[in-house]
C-alpha cells in the first residue's frame, strides 16, 4: 500500500481517528468489531464498523458525521476510513477511502456507495472533493480528479472512471427520502449548506418546513378531553421543530411495529431519542403510549383513548404526570392497516416524573 494513505493497519488505538456512535436504527444491529455497540459508544483505529438489518450514524474525531446504510462495513484509520462495503453519507471534514479511491474533502456532503463486482459510485451534493484513482491501494497514473457538488461518477474495480454525470431534481430527491436522511434525528454537520445548494438550483426538492404547531390529532384532543374531566390542564402540542425531530424519530419506530404486528418496539432507540432531546431542547420525552396496529378502517380514537384509561399504567402516563406539558401523536397507514405512538414531553430540568 502507498504509504500517504496510511491504510487502517494493526497497531495502538488512534484517538484521531476514533468516531462515536450518534444514533442506531431500525434495531440494534450496530456492531464494533464483534461486540453489539451503543448510543456513545466510541469506536477507534483500526476497529471495524458494520451493520447488518440496522442503520446508524458515526460523529467522526474531526467533527463530521457519517451515516451508514444497512450491510455495511468501514474500518476507521488515522486518515480516512476505508469502505468495505455498502453505504455511507459523510457530512463535514471526513475523507473516505475504497479500495478504488481516496476522496479528501474540508468540508462537503458527498455519498459513497459499493456495487457488486466492486464498481463504486460517488455522488458529491453539495462542495467538492478531490478523488485519487486507485489500484489496490496505489494512486494511479494522473493529477487527482476534482468533483464539483451536483456530480455523480462511477468508477470501476480497479479505479477506472467509467461515468460522470451531473446529479438531477429527481436523484436529489430519492436520496433526500432515502435511508440515509429518512428518520434520523441525529444532526448532519453540513445540511444546512447542502439544502441551501439543493435549494438554489431545484427549488422545491427540500421539504417545506413543518406545518402549524397546533396538533389536529384526534388522539391529542380526546386525551385532553379526559383530562379536563379529571381536573387537569390540557397537554400543549409541539413547537414544529421539536414536532418534525419526534416524527423523524417516530418514522421508523412505526414502520417497524406495523411490520412486525406487534404492539412494542426497540427500547435503544427511545433512550437514544430522549439523550438527544436533553442535549438540545428545553423538552423532553419522557414516555409514550401505543395504538397497537389495526385495520385503518376500524380507527376509532375514542375507543383508543378509552381502552388506554382502563389500564392504570396509561392512565398515570396520560393523566397523572403532573410535570407533563406536551404531547405530540404520530399515525402511520400502510396497507390497510394503521397505528399510532403519543409521546409525552416534560421540562429537561425536571427529568422524567
Amino acid at each position: 500500500m502507498a504509504a500517504a494513505l496510511a491504510w487502517p493497519c494493526a497497531g495502538q488505538a488512534s484517538p484521531a481517528g476514533s468516531a462515536v456512535v450518534q444514533e442506531i436504527l431500525d434495531g440494534p444491529e450496530l456492531f464494533i468489531e464483534r461486540r453489539q455497540a451503543h448510543v456513545q459508544e466510541r469506536a477507534f483505529t483500526p476497529e471495524l464498523v458494520r451493520t447488518q438489518k440496522s442503520r446508524g450514524q458515526l460523529g467522526f474525531a474531526a467533527g463530521a458525521a457519517g451515516r451508514l446504510n444497512r450491510f455495511t462495513q468501514l474500518r476507521l484509520g488515522s486518515t480516512c476510513f476505508l469502505l468495505n462495503s455498502g453505504q455511507i453519507l459523510v457530512s463535514g471534514p471526513q475523507n473516505g477511502c475504497t479500495r478504488s479511491s481516496r476522496l479528501s474533502t474540508r468540508g462537503t456532503n458527498y455519498l459513497i456507495t459499493l456495487l457488486d463486482g466492486g464498481e463504486q459510485e460517488v455522488a458529491v451534493l453539495e462542495g467538492s472533493v478531490e478523488l485519487q484513482p486507485l489500484a489496490d491501494g496505489r494512486p494511479l497514473a494522473g493529477a487527482p480528479i476534482l468533483v464539483a457538488g451536483g456530480t455523480r461518477l462511477r468508477l470501476s474495480s480497479q479505479g477506472a472512471l467509467l461515468w460522470q454525470r451531473p446529479l438531477t431534481a429527481d436523484d436529489y430527491a430519492a436520496i433526500l427520502r432515502g435511508p440515509l436522511f429518512q428518520g434520523f434525528t441525529a444532526p448532519l454537520p453540513g445540511m444546512a449548506a447542502l439544502e441551501a445548494f439543493v435549494q438554489r438550483r431545484f427549488p422545491g426538492v427540500i421539504a417545506a418546513p413543518p406545518g402549524p404547531a397546533v396538533s389536529r390529532d384526534p388522539l391529542v384532543e380526546t386525551v385532553n378531553r379526559y383530562r379536563r374531566e379529571a381536573g387537569r390542564p390540557a397537554l400543549q402540542p409541539l413547537s414544529p421543530d421539536l414536532a418534525a425531530r419526534n416524527a423523524a424519530y417516530l418514522a421508523p419506530v412505526l414502520e417497524g411495529v406495523l411490520n412486525s404486528r406487534d404492539c412494542d418496539h426497540d427500547r435503544s432507540s427511545w433512550g437514544a431519542f430522549q439523550e438527544r432531546m436533553a442535549a438540545t431542547a428545553k423538552l423532553i420525552p419522557t414516555s409514550e403510549v401505543i395504538a397497537c396496529p389495526m385495520p385503518a378502517g376500524a380507527w376509532n380514537p375514542e375507543l383508543i383513548v378509552s381502552r388506554w384509561m382502563g389500564s392504570p399504567l396509561h392512565t398515570q402516563i396520560l393523566i397523572n404526570r403532573p410535570k407533563a406539558r406536551a404531547i405530540d401523536c404520530v399515525r402511520l397507514e400502510r396497507s390497510g392497516r394503521a397505528v399510532a405512538i403519543c409521546t409525552l414531553w416534560s421540562p429537561v430540568a425536571g427529568g422524567t416524573p
